[in-house]
């Protein structure tokens, strides 16, 4: 199957569009958490986080191994796209701290049916899997963009509850839009495909090693991303527009590159791509550390390094998995960087409160990413820099096609 086609053309403009909303509601979560529920510690601004994504890297994993089971890929994206929206509509009506993590932990557990999805039925019967999670991103990054730059103008702490309707809105366009246009296609099956689970699928080479490399830089990025808001605007003192400069900045670049990047993933391998991601992280989490403005600030969390790491990470799961397994690859990795979401914010949070600033957690940024370096060299060891392999389903189609 062709990258672009009738076929993936809805799948990329649902998850377009419920990008679109979910950038609206995500980028100053901890600033609106403290200042407009009362929350002054930064330990509990990061629970908020560290809680939802805890509920996700448990049950996105249920999802997919459903879908393997049942065959298709379409109604948990539906299933996905309508709790967004009922959890950002139930948001927009929370009045304490509490409150909150109650709405986002229960939408968690059924909100992580959408992203695995997506993947899996992208990814399935087809060998350009890294151009086409090039442009999955892509799509999803255009909706970050306008969603990241719209609430950078508009947000106030008090005109949050009216950005969570309107992401509400949105994710509920995406569920609609899922519903009607994406096609539900069966799943074919090899017989040495049928009966692996999760831990056949962990055992698999480089398999174990790509989940941890994923977890652990996803860990490093997210025990600064979450208390960025608070960063650029408390401790630098830069305008709210600011925050909604850099993701829409960020995004934008991804928009441009990614599906530039998804054709050298499959030209050049996705391990040397996660290579160089983790590197770059390195370079970027060191200079957001020492950053003395706002602006350097903002031109640092631009550089589109998210792209990289993303695009082959998920292309290098696709190409080790089979097409019967791809629900389950995809939510290992998705999984994976869920775990960072949950201990990263945690250890951001304490280390942020500790010293009693923001900015210098980007050091323990630093720290897991030359880890996640380390382990992507255990994958040159066990795949090569090409990671020629692929799985004789994948083989099939790219004979077929």
């Amino acid at each position: 199957m062709r990258p672009l086609n009738n076929t993936s053309l809805p799948v990329y403009f649902a998850y377009a569009l419920h990008s679109l909303g979910l950038a609206i509601s995500w980028q100053f979560v901890t600033h609106f958490i403290k200042w407009e529920l009362d929350v002054p510690s930064e330990f509990l601004l990061t629970v908020a986080l560290a809680l939802p994504a805890l509920v996700t890297m448990l049950s996105v994993n249920v999802w997919g191994a459903l879908s393997d089971r049942t065959n298709r890929r379409r109604p948990f994206m539906v299933l996905g796209f309508f709790s967004y929206a009922a959890t950002f509509m139930a948001t927009s009506f929370v009045s304490n701290y509490t409150q909150y993590l109650i709405v986002v932990s229960i939408g968690a557990a059924f909100s992580s049916a959408a992203l695995p999805m997506g993947q899996a039925y992208l990814t399935d019967r087809t060998s350009k899997k890294g151009e086409t999670l090039g442009y999955f991103l892509m799509a999803q990054s255009a909706g970050w963009f306008f969603g990241a730059l719209f609430s950078g103008l508009v947000y106030t702490p008090e005109m949050m509850f009216t950005l969570y309707r309107v992401a509400a809105l949105l994710s509920g366009g995406a569920a609609i839009s899922s519903l009607f246009f994406v096609k539900e296609r069966p799943i074919e099956r090899l017989k040495d495909e049928f009966h692996t689970g999760f831990s056949a699928l962990l055992k698999r080479r480089g398999m174990i090693i790509l989940v941890v490399a994923a977890a652990v830089s996803a860990l490093g990025m997210h025990s600064i991303a979450g208390l960025m808001a608070i960063m650029i605007t408390d401790e630098l003192g830069g305008p709210f527009a600011y925050v909604g400069y850099a993701n829409a900045a960020a995004t934008l670049i991804a928009v441009l590159i990614t599906g530039y990047v998804g054709k050298i993933v499959d030209k050049r391998g996705p391990v040397l791509v996660l290579v160089v991601a983790y590197f770059s992280y390195i370079l970027f989490a060191t200079g957001f550390a020492i950053a003395a403005s706002p602006e350097i600030a903002l031109i640092l969390w631009a550089l589109p390094i998210y792209p990289l790491s993303s695009t082959a990470a998920f292309a290098l799961a696709a190409r080790i998995s089979g097409e019967s397994e791809r629900g389950r690859a995809m939510s290992l990795v998705n999984g994976a960087q869920n775990l960072g979401m949950v201990l990263g914010p945690l250890i951001g949070g304490f280390f942020a409160e500790l010293m009693n600033r923001v900015q210098p957690v980007s050091w323990v940024n630093v720290a897991f990413n030359f880890l996640a370096l380390i382990l992507a060299f255990g994958l040159v060891r066990q795949l090569g820099w090409r990671t020629e392999r692929i799985s004789q389903t994948d083989q099939h189609f790219e004979i077929t096609e």
